[in-house]
């Protein structure tokens, strides 16, 4: 071929499968919760918040596995994120949960934000907990007391009293009251209803008293009423106990549907929950007396959840009954149509709506290989800015992409990653985009294959650099390949805080993790570094609020930089605000996260906000 010199200018491309990008930085976003999001101890079953378990920084937390199964996991961070707008998703089951418009659900068509979302879209919550029970074994008659009181007691006065119209249930809380060794007095109130006051034993102590003082809900209102943390660590059979006594009172067994009411919505919702652990889904609806809230109302409606209801939980007293008739009655007709789309585990429940309420605290925890948990009964996934490039084809080079929809290679050694990189080379496929993840661990595997090639345990055994040098030309030889080649990369590390001493002082920058030998390749190969960081700054009404930001352009406090000159110093960290700054499509302005539905406004803060060791994906 015969050499020709160029007649004209290469044209700038806005390509981007046609860039190579370096990405570090913050955690990995879509873990954006209140404070109040409840999660459960899978070994004790107990609730804890979100906020105690991050100020906590400790205990451990359920996440979702390959199949929808529901397992123990153990976070490696605990982050408070500051504040944010936050969004009340409530669903067709009457489940709840405040995330940020960034925050992903699991849909049928895979993982979408909560900005794309909108009402009567399907997605993943659980519906069964095969196995969240615990091993605590209160005695029985504390349980059935406990559940009475709950129901139909009052808790207000000096003792507590217990009203109820049937006798066989009546009987059994006096007989739990006596073996418990308190006394009781049964008498007739003025409407001609039978109730029981408990009254201390003959030595003089309460001993139902104490137990529910012990609990937290001595003098409570029906409104204000809550099932104490022990409960959900309860033994299987001593669970079903607890809440076969409390539908024998506040339940209604009917033709066609089990169901619970309560003046206290908190127990409600607490119930709903309960019901999972023996894989009964139920529907919660608000409770309206004469046009106003009074409470809130479980149902059960489908035939295999009622059946499941009345074989491992089931009523006592005068219910029992109806609750024999219904079961005669389940395999001759049809159970009232719930519309739910259940699969294994998990429920593609409706969104009945979702509303904007204000600013509010957030936090997130990183899980390790399955990178989600399970909070408010909802399945809590990140999200992957590296992943809405241009058909990507991931590397993966650490665990971590389990339930990302990507295409990708487990990449645990050298010689693996030399041979997709040949099948890359060879244009068989659909992929536009190549992403490392982390480019950390490809680095540690390829000075691993140098090692043993060479018969060596580390690169210093060679003495006077040559093993450091045979390190680096691979290194060197390969990413200069894979950059050459039609594809956009992506090369994803973390982030390290570093000391930099000059002659007036030291200060600290923020730089990625790969060692220096290796950094310099990256940083004289990629067109574009990106520096995944957090911001803050005040809304309209004084509020903090912190957003997550990608900063491209070189500072003195972090590495990033542009060759490209197509991207404002700092834009929002989403792929669709890169994408179209980068395709010219916006002002070099930098945009918050949109609110669903909504456009994005400006927004700006100072550097250097974001927690070192982290990676974006």
């Amino acid at each position: 071929m015969t050499l020709t010199l160029p007649t004209a200018k290469t044209r700038p491309t806005t390509d981007l499968a046609k860039q190579s990008i370096l990405l570090y930085g913050v955690p990995k976003l879509g873990k954006c919760l209140a404070g109040n999001t409840v999660l459960y101890d899978p070994t004790s079953g107990q609730p804890v918040t979100l906020a105690d378990l991050v100020t906590s920084k400790e205990g451990t937390v359920l996440s979702m596995g390959m199949a929808g199964i529901i397992k123990s996991a153990d976070p490696t961070d605990y982050i408070d994120n500051g504040e944010a707008m936050l969004f009340r998703i409530t669903t067709q089951s009457g489940r709840t949960i405040d995330a940020t418009a960034e925050h992903p659900f699991l849909t049928r068509e895979g993982w979408a934000p909560l900005s794309v979302l909108k009402e009567n879209d399907k997605i993943g919550v659980v519906a069964e907990y095969s196995s969240l029970f615990g091993t605590v074994r209160t005695e029985p008659e504390f349980l059935k007391v406990l559940a009475y009181l709950l129901a139909d007691g009052s808790l207000g006065g000096t003792s507590p009293v217990f009203t109820k119209v049937d006798e066989e249930v009546r009987e059994d809380f006096k007989q739990a009251v006596e073996s418990i060794g308190d006394e009781f007095l049964e008498f007739v109130n003025d409407q001609g209803i039978p109730q029981v006051r408990v009254k201390g034993g003959r030595i003089g102590r309460n001993n139902v008293l104490r137990f529910i003082r012990e609990h937290g809900i001595d003098g409570l209102r029906s409104g204000d009423k809550f099932i104490p943390d022990f409960v959900f660590g309860l033994q299987r059979e001593r669970m079903a106990l607890f809440l076969n006594r409390l539908f024998s009172c506040d339940g209604s067994v009917e033709k066609k549907k089990v169901s619970y009411s309560s003046k206290s919505i908190r127990m409600v919702r607490q119930v709903q929950h309960l019901l999972l652990r023996f894989g009964i889904v139920s529907l919660m609806r608000d409770r309206f007396i004469d046009g106003e809230l009074y409470g809130a109302e479980l149902y059960i409606a489908a035939k295999e959840d009622i059946l499941r209801f009345l074989d491992d939980i089931g009523v006592f007293g005068e219910k029992q009954i109806a609750a024999e008739q219904l079961r005669q009655g389940l395999y001759s007709i049809r159970a009232a149509s719930t519309q739910l789309d259940r699969q294994g585990n998990i429920l593609f429940d409706r969104i009945k709506s979702i509303v904007p309420l204000g600013t509010g605290r957030i936090y997130d925890l990183t899980i390790p290989d399955t990178h989600n948990f399970v909070a408010n009964d909802f399945v809590v996934h990140n999200s992957s800015f590296a992943s809405q490039f241009p058909e990507a084809m991931f590397f993966e080079c650490e665990p971590g992409l389990n339930h990302l929809e990507v295409f990708k290679v487990p990449t645990y050694s050298w010689e693996t990653f030399l041979e997709a990189c040949k099948l890359i080379a060879k244009g068989d496929h659909n992929f536009k985009t190549l992403v490392i993840d982390t480019v950390d661990n490809a680095f540690k595997m390829c000075s691993d294959y140098v090692c043993a090639k060479h018969g060596i345990e580390y690169e210093g055994d060679m003495g006077h650099g040559k093993g450091w040098a045979l390190v680096k030309n691979e290194w060197h030889r390969v990413l200069t390949r894979l950059a050459s080649l039609p594809y956009g990369l992506i090369l994803i590390s973390h982030a390290v805080d570093k000391t930099i001493e000059t002659r007036t002082g030291e200060y600290t920058k923020t730089t990625p993790s790969l060692p220096d030998r290796a950094r310099n390749v990256v940083l004289g190969l990629v067109d574009i570094i990106l520096y995944g960081d957090s911001v803050s700054r005040k809304d309209a009404a004084g509020n903090l609020v912190v957003d997550r930001v990608l900063r491209t352009k070189p500072h003195p406090t972090y590495e990033a930089g542009d060759r490209t000159g197509r991207l404002p110093e700092m834009l929002p960290l989403s792929y669709a605000a890169f994408n179209s700054a980068f395709s010219g499509n916006t002002s070099n302005s930098t945009a918050q996260s949109p609110a669903p539905g909504k456009g994005s406004a400006a927004s700006s803060s100072n550097p250097g906000s974001t927690p070192a060791g982290k990676a974006v994906k």
